[in-house]
């Protein structure tokens, strides 16, 4: 019996415990079920957060290829602009001289995070010449670009943006034109024509003159031709006159050229401008970079007027304190012109010599530019960069030397003059035009020693021979002297 009570109770238990894990199952998964329509409630309830769009357009570069310039001739204007955002954008950009519109562009879905060059000209035909009473130089304009705000952009400190550097518009000029040609198409052989030009608008022009330098390496002068300013007319007849400067191809110089009106009493005939002075025709020889520089002090425009005491400088009256010759510039290589002569090294001959010696020094200079290139070396002992002009030993010329080559010098020092001491020894190449790296320019030698020229006694023996010599000469005076004394013999 008592048996059968224990299953029975066994029984009940496993009953109660089966269904108690029942109840704990069951409303665990009520819990959980509850739990997920709370969660999945909370997910339809909190709003989903969507990354909003970023606008911004900012201008990152504003150049020009020139600080100078002559009235009507046009301003290349680069600028950069980017779309630093994340949507792509609809905006103008527009550039200014100081507060003066050059030109606007519209710009059509700028893709987020990409930028776009953009090139505008400024015709400086409209710019009046203004001096600055401080600097009594012409104003220089800055040159500035302006990206339209987008909708919703916030960050538009980056919209403008102004130039580096600023340029200046000349008026009243004698100038080259073109002022700049970067032709990759005239090559060796080709001929190449610039006019000297002037603005002037005056009546009372009656002569003129100017002349110019340019590269020899690069450019052959072959012929200067009248232009349209000066010519006998109608009005002033036969009288003008035009007298072509010589090309000296060796240094690269066209020399003094002058047109004028001829007359026996005054006034002049005089004519009235703008106009053309004269034509200069160039033979390129290869590739490379010329500046084309009028002469500073032998250019002029002349007129007269009577009633002031004749004939005067038009330019220089003007604007007295302002140089109005605008140079030309000339290249026909793709990449950008770089100019660097390198002195390699100075090798003396011998580092010890007496005054009155001479020393052989060694030179090798190096093109390490990207054009051929001429040039001059000047030897130096104790070389010092405020007195250039002294104590120079001798200028060797290289008129060609290739990119990327060296040649060897040789100077020969006479030390005659020279005070007995140690010396440093100097080649020196002075600065190219556009040369940046100059450091290079210049190389010192080894210290080199000259020494005072030494007073050798004389050796006994040149002693005694001259003491005998001497005693000789002195001994055949005495007998001489003493046979003219002696008395004849008496006659018997």
């Amino acid at each position: 019996m008592e048996q059968k009570a224990s299953l029975a109770s066994r029984l009940i238990y496993d009953t109660f415990r089966v269904n108690q894990v029942r109840r704990s199952l069951f409303w665990s998964s009520l819990l959980l079920a509850l739990m997920a329509s709370l969660f999945m409630a909370n997910m339809n309830i909190v709003p989903s957060t969507v990354a909003q769009p970023v606008h911004d357009i900012a201008v990152t570069s504003v150049t020009t290829p020139t600080t100078s310039t002559i009235a009507s001739e046009p301003v290349n204007i680069t600028v950069v602009v980017e779309n630093q955002g994340t949507t792509a954008e609809n905006f103008t950009v527009a550039v200014y001289h100081a507060t003066t519109l050059v030109e606007n562009k519209t710009l059509t879905d700028l893709v987020a995070g990409s930028n776009i060059t953009l090139f505008f000209i400024w015709n400086t035909a409209d710019v009046k010449t203004e001096v600055d009473a401080t600097s009594e130089k012409e104003k220089s304009y800055t040159i500035e670009a302006r990206a339209s705000i987008v909708p919703g952009e916030t960050d538009t400190q980056d919209n403008t943006l102004t130039s580096l550097t600023t340029v200046m518009v000349k008026t009243h000029y004698i100038a080259i034109i073109p002022q700049r040609t970067v032709n990759f198409t005239i090559t060796s052989g080709i001929t190449y024509t610039v006019a000297i030009r002037t603005d002037y608008s005056g009546s009372d022009v009656w002569s003129w003159q100017f002349s110019l330098t340019y590269n020899k390496i690069l450019l052959e002068g072959i012929e200067v031709r009248n232009g349209d300013l000066i010519t006998n007319t109608t009005a002033n007849g036969d009288s003008a006159r035009f007298i072509a400067g010589a090309f000296n191809n060796s240094i690269g110089k066209l020399s003094l050229t002058v047109a004028y009106f001829s007359y026996l009493s005054p006034p002049p005939p005089t004519t009235s401008g703008p106009g053309t002075l004269a034509y200069v025709t160039f033979r390129v020889k290869r590739l490379g970079e010329s500046n084309i520089t009028l002469g500073e002090t032998d250019t002029k425009l002349l007129g007269y007027n009577l009633a002031e005491g004749g004939d005067y400088s038009i330019i220089d009256d003007i604007f007295p304190s302002l140089n109005h010759m605008v140079g030309g510039y000339f290249r026909n290589t793709a990449a950008l012109i770089v100019h660097d002569i390198a002195v390699v090294s100075i090798t003396p001959s011998s580092t010890s010599k007496t005054v009155g010696d001479t020393i052989d020094i060694t030179v090798v200079v190096e093109n390490n530019g990207t054009v051929d290139e001429g040039f001059d070396v000047v030897a130096y002992y104790d070389y010092d960069d405020r007195f250039q002009g002294q104590n120079v030993i001798a200028t060797e010329t290289v008129s060609s030397l290739a990119a990327d080559a060296n040649t060897t010098l040789t100077f020969t020092w006479n030390t005659t003059n020279v005070k007995a001491d140690e010396h440093k020894l100097t080649a020196v190449v002075p600065n190219l035009p556009g040369e940046l790296n100059t450091a290079n320019n210049k190389l010192d030698s080894e210290t080199v020693t000259i020494n005072p020229k030494e007073s050798r006694p004389l050796p006994i023996t040149e002693i005694l021979v001259v003491l005998v010599v001497v005693v000789a000469i002195i001994a055949a005076i005495v007998i001489i002297r003493r046979r003219r004394k002696k008395p004849l013999p008496e006659e018997t």
